[in-house]
């Protein structure tokens, strides 16, 4: 079956290109060869495509219990899930023990933890979350609701009957592009650990960078991190190393290799003109894929575009592209409407497209990360769209 026999078949659907998201990994792996990678679940937990990046030897970044269980099923080894998330609870970590490693979130997580253990006579090695003096943009940080305050640690004794802390786990912000910013905030994660060593009953045999490779979304005015450069900065930090020569340097892919390997597709039901204005009304408008409306719902709300990201919602105007597939030629301008009982029910406001009509697709660019878990699926009863992986 070719792929327009596919979709007219199966819209609304996901779409997820099998070889880009090989190709995607290689490249990080080429290019950054001193790190492991952790492929951020949370970004598309799609059995198929978690199966896909463990065969590239990638880990999991897990949120979740869920994510955690996930990932062992697609093949992962425990120690190569790791399971960062606030708020665990004490089921939480009966479920996952000894399916991943756990990076505790607070100070009371390492007492659940090690309360779990010594009820069981077992003991365990864990990293620590850890909110650093410092910000990405280099400024000093603030509080957050994510990981220990580095100044909490300073006077803090991590020796436990049953625990080893044994790594630490940083992350401040995602879709971050510039290659220099983002070099020294390694740089800093870096000589954080140096004096997290430091501390009573800490060792250090991996240090998880977090804060994924940003992903360009709009190719006019973005540019791609340099990956080379970023192969640079860690050979230099595996030269300074004094931490053994079996510490793992871990990065997090964020949304890196699968965002341009997803679009999603879905078919015109219904075309319209009211008042002046063109409507292509679509199956599973925002209960398909919420970001585009999440985008115009700021704009409407601003009058603007907002330049600041709202991530993982919101990312900038340019995060998607629409196309018609198999129109070309006349073009139109339309407002994408899905058939939601709401008026906030709009992919995307005044754009051009080429001449549509009931039973045309409509193709959305971007739709490989923090699309499907992301939207609103049970709206108004509808059937969902399915998920598919292609290969060519």
């Amino acid at each position: 079956m070719d792929k327009r026999q596919f979709l007219q078949e199966n819209t609304p659907c996901y779409l997820y290109d099998k070889n880009q998201i090989i190709e995607r990994c290689r490249e990080l792996q080429s290019n950054i060869p001193q790190a492991q990678f952790l492929y951020s679940v949370k970004t598309n937990p799609f059995a198929q495509v978690l199966e896909t990046v463990a065969t590239q030897g990638f880990g999991a970044d897990a949120a979740s219990a869920n994510e955690v269980l996930r990932a062992e099923q697609a093949g992962i080894a425990p120690e190569q899930i790791f399971y960062s998330a606030p708020g665990k609870t004490e089921r939480d970590i009966e479920i996952t023990f000894q399916k991943c490693v756990l990076i505790a979130d607070s100070l009371s997580e390492l007492e659940r933890i090690e309360k779990y253990c010594a009820g069981r006579g077992i003991s365990t090695s864990v990293g620590i979350r850890i909110n650093p003096d410092f910000s990405m943009e280099g400024a000093n940080g603030v509080s957050s609701k994510f990981g220990i305050d580095e100044e909490q640690l300073r006077t803090a004794d991590l020796r436990y009957d049953h625990l080893t802390i044994t790594g630490i786990h940083v992350h401040l912000k995602s879709q971050v592009l510039d290659t220099d910013m983002l070099c020294a905030y390694y740089e800093n994660c870096f000589a954080l650990a140096e004096r997290v060593s430091e501390i009573r009953g800490a060792e250090i045999s991996f240090i998880n960078f977090g804060s994924g490779i940003g992903t360009v979304y709009d190719e006019v005015s973005e540019k791609s991190p340099i990956l080379e450069k970023i192969g640079q900065t860690f050979e230099k930090l595996r030269k300074e190393n004094p931490f053994g020569r079996n510490v793992k340097f871990i990065l997090e892919t964020g949304r890196f290799i699968v965002c341009h390997a997803g679009t999603y597709y879905t078919k015109i039901v219904d075309r319209k003109v009211s008042r002046g204005k063109t409507y292509l009304i679509v199956q599973n408008g925002m209960n398909g894929f919420l970001r585009p409306s999440i985008a115009e719902l700021l704009r409407q709300n601003a009058g603007v575009f907002p330049e600041n990201g709202q991530e993982p919602l919101y990312t900038s105007k340019s995060q998607s592209a629409f196309h018609i597939i198999g129109r070309t030629g006349q073009e139109e301008t339309v407002d994408i409407v899905g058939s939601l009982c709401t008026a906030l029910d709009v992919i995307a406001k005044d754009i051009f497209l080429s001449y549509a009509d009931v039973g045309d697709i409509l193709e959305v660019t971007n739709a490989g990360s923090y699309a499907y878990t992301l939207t609103p699926l049970l709206f108004s009863s509808q059937d969902p769209p399915e998920e598919y992986m292609w290969e060519e």
